[in-house]
């Protein structure tokens, strides 16, 4: 008995020597650990390096009732990961000198301009104030969705409503609100650019970035390729092959969160931005420009949900631990002070609402992403897998 209990020591010890020195064990271990212990049907995760992934995770198949594993070609609803898209497509806009951050936009879109402001008395009025492309670009022009404001959760739309959006609620420049903005930023890159949404990503980010299966609208040859989607009920997650395959053609290119996209392509776009804006050659945007995208653009503001609403929890959890009180850059939040021991300070990061995650950090030239198609976003169980991946694949010891 005695030799086999050496025997069984020793082969820990060497198990421990294997992991110190070769790391990818290490982060299979955790990450098995992970798959074992964690009901999420569906997930891929990954850290890059600017030459591209240096580790990658897939758990689960393609179709959750299905025997075909998951893999990095395969379609995901990305929802606001768009968002960082977006924001790079409206830089580009500004470098070429087709508009400026801070200029006001009210003859550019009227009809943007004219919406008008919901007090918290429930009264609308006129604003006072001028947005800009920076205000839009942070969150910042008052602009909110239904389930982040609970103000416009209530809010019912008189019978000559004729604007194109709900009323925002607040002055722009005021504070941080999570909202339409970002859409409203798609429809500035196409009224300048004189192009759809789809076109302009095909000709100047995604086409050049080789991202060949990220789009708004799915090819019929490719809507096999696009993975299950699910809620959470009690403890388990239960298909939901009605979500799975709604809206797959569209004329109508959210800025916001109109995106599909595969795991690959994802991490074609965060590699070009850990490479300063150039991939293989390809430039997409100025050293320069990502400079100030990842600098605090919102001054003494910070990133607070004022009023979320309780009435969408099966959509969001209002108490997610992967965001914080922190800063905004154009087009995703600053993480000011960093996570102990997990990312550094100046690090960015933001996410989908169908619990796709991205993390950011130039300065030490890692990223990490994280794809499942679940809701509701941030739940326990897609949260606690992200931050553990985040926090192994960013060198926590």
């Amino acid at each position: 008995m005695k030799q086999y209990i050496l025997l069984f020591v020793a082969c820990i010890s060497f198990s421990g020597l294997q992991a110190q020195h070769n790391p990818t064990l290490t982060y299979n271990i955790v990450m098995d650990s992970i798959s074992k212990n964690n009901p999420l049907p569906t997930f891929i995760v990954g850290g890059l390096t600017k030459n591209g992934f240096f580790y990658e995770y897939h758990h689960g198949n393609k179709l959750w009732e299905g025997k075909e594993p998951i893999t990095d070609n395969h379609i995901f609803r990305i929802y606001s990961m768009t968002k960082a898209i977006t924001s790079v497509a409206a830089m580009q806009l500004v470098e070429k000198g087709k508009i400026t951050l801070d200029e006001p936009l009210d003859n550019l879109m009227p009809e943007m301009a004219e919406i008008p402001i919901l007090t918290k008395e429930g009264k609308l009025v006129k604003a006072t104030k001028s947005i800009t492309l920076r205000h839009l670009l942070t969150h910042t022009a008052g602009f909110a969705y239904p389930f982040t404001h609970n103000r416009l959760n209530h809010f019912v739309k008189p019978a000559d409503w004729k604007y194109q959006d709900l009323p925002r609620v607040f002055e722009s420049g005021e504070k941080w609100q999570y909202g339409t903005n970002i859409d409203w930023v798609g429809k500035i890159v196409e009224k300048i650019s004189g192009q759809t949404l789809e076109v302009y990503f095909k000709e100047n980010i995604t086409g050049p970035l080789g991202m060949t299966r990220t789009f708004f609208s799915v090819p019929d040859e490719l809507v096999s390729e696009i993975t299950s989607f699910g809620q959470l009920k009690g403890d388990q997650f239960v298909l939901d092959k009605e979500w799975q395959y709604k809206d797959l053609k569209t004329t109508k290119y959210e800025g916001g969160g109109g995106l599909f996209s595969t795991f690959h392509d994802y991490g074609q776009f965060i590699q070009c931005i850990l490479n300063d804006g150039t991939l293989k050659d390809k430039q997409v945007l100025k050293k320069s420009t990502l400079d100030l995208m990842f600098t605090n653009n919102i001054g003494e503001i910070v990133t607070v949900f004022e009023d979320p609403s309780p009435d969408y929890s099966f959509l969001a959890n209002p108490t997610a631990k992967n965001v914080g009180v922190n800063k905004f850059g154009l087009g995703w939040a600053v993480d000011q002070t960093g996570r102990k021991g997990i990312r550094e300070p100046g690090t960015v990061y933001w996410s989908g609402i169908a619990n796709t995650f991205f993390s950011i950090d130039r300065k030490n030239g890692k990223a990490v992403l994280f794809f499942s198609n679940t809701l509701p976003w941030s739940n326990i169980h897609t949260e606690s897998a992200y931050m553990k991946s985040e926090s192994i694949l960013y060198g926590t010891k």
